[in-house]
């Protein structure tokens, strides 16, 4: 199968896309949609700019769409549809539990003629994070928005100490151990499947009232130590 994955930089499109190489399929395309705000209703937004170094470090060509509230999935849709022209069969996702974002992929693959392939649905969430740590991702939290995250988890390594803090605020807040509810957003600075890790020189944080990101101003894509 010839995919083209949607890819945020974050944790759990990055794992989509190592499940699917593993599977033998081929991931020939990174659609990566830049909402320019943090008001997406359906795309990451911090980092995001800086996954261009994580399609140089997998070896996979990126596709990078600026969008807005009012043209995010017309101008997905147009993509996926020229992707279909040159033999691109399938859109692969990093989806756990959203029915929402689900539905509406499941619909626009409809629409286009294309599978829907989602490697990480339905499966639990505590499970996805302790596979990628177990694997060797090394995720940094680039985002939080929801009470009981304050502004000392940004820049934070997604260990298995952080692992255990998230699922204390699992379950005396409810706040999902993979942040799809967009409790928190990760960038991912190495994996498996990359040939080299990204090491983030510089960073600003930015806060206001209960949420906040982190801008990355200066990164690069490091040997990986033998």
């Amino acid at each position: 199968m010839r995919l083209a994955a949607l890819f945020s930089g974050g944790k759990d499109s990055n794992f989509a896309v190592y499940l699917a190489l593993n599977q033998g399929w081929s991931v020939n395309y990174l659609i990566t949609l830049n909402p320019g705000s943090v008001e997406s209703l359906y795309w990451h937004y911090p980092a995001v700019e800086w996954s261009k170094l994580q399609s140089e470090a997998m070896g996979i060509p990126q596709i990078v769409l600026n969008v807005s509230g009012r043209n995010e999935i017309g101008k997905l849709e147009e993509t996926l549809i020229q992707l279909k022209r040159i033999g691109v069969n399938g859109l692969l996702s990093g989806v756990i539990s959203s029915d929402y974002q689900r539905d509406k992929l499941l619909e626009l693959c409809h629409r286009v003629g294309l599978k829907l392939v989602t490697p990480l649905w339905q499966k639990k969430p505590i499970k996805i994070v302790e596979k990628m740590l177990k694997i060797g991702f090394d995720i940094v939290i680039v985002g939080v928005a929801a009470y009981g995250l304050d502004r000392s988890w940004i820049g934070r390594t997604l260990n298995e100490d952080l692992l255990f803090k998230l699922k204390m605020k699992w379950k005396k807040l409810g706040i999902d151990v993979c942040g799809e509810g967009g409790e928190f957003e990760t960038f991912v600075c190495d994996a498996p499947h990359f040939k080299g890790r990204i090491k983030i020189n510089r960073h600003s944080v930015f806060w206001e009232r209960y949420s906040g990101f982190m801008r990355i101003e200066d990164a690069e894509i490091t040997p990986k130590s033998l």
